[in-house]
């Protein structure tokens, strides 16, 4: 866990390193313009008049660029974009239309009744900002426990089926971006099922226009059947054994840290 958060915050301080870095140059730059309409901005290292040339853009990243797709070669006067903001940028972050997300996903259990769970989620929707996108998915997750029925403890799988609104917000237009991610929906399955709600933040690492790789650390809060006594023992199911005296009982809901690796495409 340890690990995973200093990758996180590595991630995150040289995201914003960047930013910082180039928040004040003003200079002519090179710019190519594209027959699709877009522009790649830096310096020209490389120049094949009969093949191609690459150009060297802001944060280091070597772009090659064949002549077929080249409008023009032009040189113009470039203030970096702001963070939270402005016009998309091509291939420095997520680009205004369609973008989907698929994660694999591990729950790590921090009170008495839930239990450590893992699944998959899938999210889609549309980029409306440089920094804004809202959409919506689903996803599947499964934890195991033990759980008393019939006077014995007895092992049994919970299955949950989340569906969810998801609005992210991008930090930075960077190839490398931190982010917020905040998920809210409803759960079905066998146990545990109801209101969700997982807020995550993490780290973009931009690979091409419309693909990238995404790490996060959150929070989740699902609610579920599960009940526990308020002077003994933990984490029985209401559904599977019926207490003499109801008050000695009270639901609570799982809460965990979520950890979340995707692709972003």
């Amino acid at each position: 866990m340890k690990k995973i958060i200093l990758l996180l915050a590595l991630c995150l301080l040289g995201g914003m390193t960047i930013q910082a870095q180039t928040q004040n140059k003003k200079e002519k730059q090179e710019v190519v313009k594209l027959k699709n309409g877009h522009k790649v901005r830096g310096k020209i290292v490389t120049y094949a008049p009969l093949d191609s040339l690459v150009i060297q853009e802001d944060d280091g990243t070597l772009q090659t660029i064949y002549w077929d797709r080249i409008k023009q070669i032009t040189k113009e006067n470039w203030q970096p974009q702001q963070t939270m903001g402005g016009d998309f940028t091509p291939g420095k972050g997520p680009q205004k239309g369609y973008r989907g997300f698929f994660d694999l996903e591990f729950y790590k259990s921090i009170d008495a009744q839930s239990r450590d769970h893992f699944g998959f989620s899938t999210a889609h929707g549309y980029q409306l900002k440089p920094y804004l996108f809202v959409g919506a998915g689903a996803g599947m997750k499964i934890s195991h426990k033990q759980h008393f029925k019939d006077n014995f403890w007895q092992k049994a799988d919970f299955y949950m089926f989340p569906v969810f609104a998801d609005v992210r917000l991008d930090l930075l237009k960077n190839r490398y971006s931190p982010y917020l991610d905040f998920r809210v929906g409803y759960t079905l399955g066998n146990k545990a099922y109801g209101f969700m709600f997982n807020p995550t933040i993490g780290c973009r690492i931009g690979l091409t226009d419309a693909l990238a790789i995404n790490a996060s650390l959150g929070y989740s809060m699902q609610s579920t059947d599960i009940v526990v006594r308020t002077y003994g023992e933990n984490a029985i199911k209401h559904l599977d054994y019926k207490p003499d005296y109801p008050d000695d009982f009270q639901n609570n809901p799982y809460h965990c840290l979520s950890f979340k690796l995707g692709i972003e495409f």
